[in-house]
């Protein structure tokens, strides 16, 4: 049967989808084609020790099956590390933006040290901690500004 033909019988019949496929599969029975019969043994209770599904690890499904590494494989990666190493902190010229990792936060952001000074300093009053320390900075910061 076509597919048209099916549709435009389920909605002719008023029956469910389900019946309706029953009736249209009931045919395998009186068709030309062999059927397989059911085996007797599938019927029966499989022993999950001598199945496959004893022998499977759920680690296989994770990452899939374990492939064998090449002997060499840690030597070449050490290698590769090696090299990038000794280019990168030993024969490499320092450059702009390796100056600027030598700058502090303070010397970056205007204002910023006498800000968290001040936060500090009060800080400490409210709490009747040390302030010398603090009020020296300021003041040097302040020297330092004029």
């Amino acid at each position: 049967m076509s597919f048209i033909r099916i549709t435009s019988l389920r909605k002719a019949l008023p029956i469910n989808y389900s019946t309706c496929s029953r009736i249209l599969t009931s045919n395998v029975k009186y068709s030309t084609t062999k059927v397989e019969e059911t085996n007797t043994e599938t019927d029966k209770p499989i022993a999950y020790t001598k199945s496959a599904a004893s022998q499977w690890q759920a680690k296989s499904s994770r990452m899939g099956t374990a492939t064998e590494r090449l002997w060499y494989e840690p030597y070449v990666a050490l290698g590769s590390i090696a090299v990038f190493m000794i280019y990168f902190c030993i024969l490499r010229e320092e450059n702009d933006i390796d100056k600027e990792f030598d700058r502090t936060l303070y010397q970056r952001i205007k204002g910023l040290e006498e800000k968290q000074l001040w936060l500090a300093l009060q800080y400490n009053e409210k709490h009747g901690l040390d302030t010398t320390e603090i009020k020296n900075r300021l003041e040097e910061i302040q020297r330092q500004a004029t």
